[in-house]
């Protein structure tokens, strides 16, 4: 068991390192310039190695977005949150998204467009709808938002929201910082579903 222990230690510590090098030459080089080379000769493992824990370049991205959703997740889970009105949880999971965002610019931008060159906008519902829907709907279901709104509408609207800022704030389009651009939306938002605001 404690060889198992070891061996599974081992290569999440050995995956850790691949990301984190991956990670620091994309904000270095950009993500185009770095290849799947170069970061297995930075983490000092074999390219099959890299290959083992990553079967494309393209997947260190998709852990930057998993770690993002994560942290949304938990958000979600956490009593003290559930706690808040429906309006201050969307702002609390928008805050979330925001501070993993500006945290890390050059990270936040590459994602942002391997994300969207990939093609997954287009293939697959983005996980952070399903979290809105959920939010949206407890707070329905508590007489804090309007009975007669649709939560899929809401999230829906939210999310392509956090996203046209996300891009405009990715071209430098606004001077004022995403967290203050994503929360004056929900502010308008809210004004129109929030039980007894008609």
């Amino acid at each position: 068991m404690d060889t198992v222990g070891r061996q599974e230690r081992k290569r999440m510590a050995t995956k850790q390192k691949i990301f984190e090098t991956g990670i620091r030459l994309f904000r270095e080089k950009g993500y185009e310039a770095t290849t799947v080379e170069e970061i297995a000769a930075a983490a000092d493992v074999a390219k099959a190695t890299f290959f083992k824990h990553f079967p494309r370049k393209y997947e260190l991205i998709l852990e930057v977005l998993m770690q993002r959703r994560e942290k949304i997740n938990l958000a979600v889970t956490d009593e003290q949150v559930s706690r808040l009105s429906t309006k201050m949880q969307v702002v609390h999971l928008m805050n979330i998204l925001c501070n993993t965002i500006e945290s890390d610019r050059t990270m936040a931008v590459i994602s942002l467009n391997e994300y969207i060159c990939s093609g997954d906008l287009l293939r697959e519902e983005a996980p952070t709808i399903e979290i809105f829907y959920q939010t949206i709907e407890r707070g329905r279901q508590k007489g804090e938002i309007r009975a007669d709104i649709q939560s899929r509408v809401v999230a829906r609207m939210l999310w392509a929201y956090y996203l046209e800022s996300y891009i405009a704030w990715s071209r430098n389009e606004q001077e004022r910082s995403l967290g203050a651009i994503l929360l004056e939306g929900v502010e308008v938002m809210f004004r129109g579903i929030e039980a007894g605001k008609e």
